[in-house]
């Protein structure tokens, strides 16, 4: 695999990713800043 993940890890990192996006995408302007983006994912 190159990476040392499994495909389950791999899911499961892209579900919390897309789970984060429609919370965003629900807050909208609405909702709560996050300076410096969520704990864990720099740059988000």
């Amino acid at each position: 695999q190159g990476c040392g993940r499994s495909v389950q890890d791999v899911n499961r990192l892209l579900n919390q990713f897309e789970q984060m996006q429609k919370m965003i995408k629900r807050f909208g302007k609405k909702g709560p800043k996050f300076p410096g983006g969520f704990p864990g994912m720099p740059g988000f």
